[in-house]
């Protein structure tokens, strides 16, 4: 069925239970498409063939991040310019639940009438096509009060839904071996491929993150292995422990209300999943008695973080940690001081890895998530001071004992639960 979009940059045998098939047939329509799925699965792959199927170049794909709204005048006006000069373009809203609930409402209101909104006099929107993509599924993000029903009502027709890489196994090694290809390229190395154990190790790994998990992995274990030779498992951070994991924790969102909305295949944010992990970390550490500073060491992945999802700008990075650029200047040496140990410790690659998908799916709006990773360990590190020393938690939170104390009296004085004022992805 498909014609030009099996062309596409990365594209693999991978027909995603259907979801290519149905892009291609929603193109020839101008209903509005909702594309749903974990962090990773690939949704923007799916908007880029649902585009080229209906026949849009590449440059007619306006791609308006809404992670990236600041507030709800930001919001109405960046969209207002969008739908001007969107005639003959497709517009994929990339996570519009993470904005205002009035920008939400205003947007599906001009969608539904095709006129603008504020002008003065009736003004119908240009021919423009409209994609959203969603990291869950709309009823899901109703129940839990993100997304406003009448944009979900909007979107609702038709939605694809992209299935996790798990219920996806015939094509892990695929898009693997492609990442890996490309990403040898871009570095002008040459790496032989994967061992059989490798590719064992992948088939059994649950991809929690789905296929920016695997470049990440790739990614990692070729920055710290020399070209032309094979990837182990143990280069790709795949270990027994870490399967073992991944598999028997229990989610925090597993049994509350609109989990089970849609039927979906529920898949952790990667909150969640850093939050557990982080968990397991304290509780490893603490039981060999091991003090590593995991409050400073998150803290430098969270700038790290910030710097690389705004391409190492300092104003945009400083403005989303509420910050100064300054600051970000003043903490980067010794950011990089401490990259080798943070690199060496077999531990920290999850914990990394799991910063890195948050701080990129995150919102503009809220608190720092600087605030709110520190929130998120001197909340777990307490729930061990009946076994841990004060000494031993600001160790491991990686500051001074009369700054533990500090920190921790700040946050039992704020007047939410941790982390909360943060939209966590």
């Amino acid at each position: 069925m498909l014609t030009s979009a099996d062309k596409l940059d990365g594209y693999v045998l991978d027909n995603m239970e259907g979801a290519v098939d149905q892009a291609a047939f929603l193109a020839r329509t101008e209903t509005p498409v909702a594309i749903i799925g974990a962090r990773g699965t690939g949704k923007m792959y799916i908007a880029r063939i649902l585009h080229a199927q209906a026949g849009g170049s590449v440059n007619s794909l306006i791609a308006i991040d809404c992670r990236e709204f600041r507030s709800r005048d930001d919001a109405n006006r960046r969209i207002r310019q969008a739908l001007l000069a969107g005639a003959g373009k497709t517009l994929v809203f990339k996570s519009p639940h993470l904005m205002a609930a009035e920008s939400q409402v205003k947007l599906a209101r001009q969608m539904a009438t095709r006129l603008l909104a504020d002008a003065e006099t009736p003004t119908y929107l240009p021919a423009v096509r409209f994609v959203a993509l969603f990291p869950a599924s709309l009823q899901r993000l109703v129940a839990e009060g993100a997304l406003q029903r009448k944009l979900a009502s909007v979107f609702a027709a038709y939605p694809i839904r992209v299935p996790p890489m798990r219920h996806r196994q015939q094509a892990i090694l695929r898009w693997a071996r492609k990442i890996l290809a490309q990403e040898c390229a871009s570095r002008s190395i040459e790496v032989k491929g994967f061992t059989p154990e490798a590719e064992q190790a992948m088939r059994q790994h649950p991809w929690h993150g789905n296929i920016s998990e695997i470049r990440q992995r790739v990614v990692r274990a070729l920055e710290q292995k020399p070209g032309g030779e094979w990837l182990t498992p143990v280069d790709l951070k795949l270990f027994l422990g870490d399967q073992a994991a991944s598999g028997s924790l229990q989610l925090p969102l597993q049994g509350s209300p609109g989990y089970e909305c849609g039927g979906d295949s529920y898949s952790p944010s990667a909150w969640e999943e850093l939050a557990l992990m982080l968990a397991e970390r304290v509780n490893q550490l603490l039981s060999v008695q091991e003090l590593l500073p995991l409050g400073t060491w998150l803290e430098d992945e969270i700038v790290l973080a910030t710097l690389a999802r705004y391409q190492g700008q300092h104003g945009d990075s400083a403005a989303f940690l509420h910050t100064s650029r300054r600051n970000i200047a003043r903490w980067l040496p010794a950011i990089a001081a401490r990259q080798a140990a943070r690199d060496g410790c077999p531990l920290w690659q999850d914990p990394a890895r799991l910063v890195a998908d948050w701080i990129r799916g995150l919102g503009s709006a809220g608190d720092s998530p600087l605030l709110a990773g520190q929130s998120l360990l001197l909340e777990l590190l307490e729930a061990h001071r009946d076994v841990a020393t004060v000494d031993l938690r600001a160790q491991l939170l990686g500051v001074s004992r009369p700054t533990y104390g500090k920190r921790l009296r700040e946050w039992r004085d704020a007047a939410l639960p941790p982390g909360l004022t943060v939209a966590h992805g």
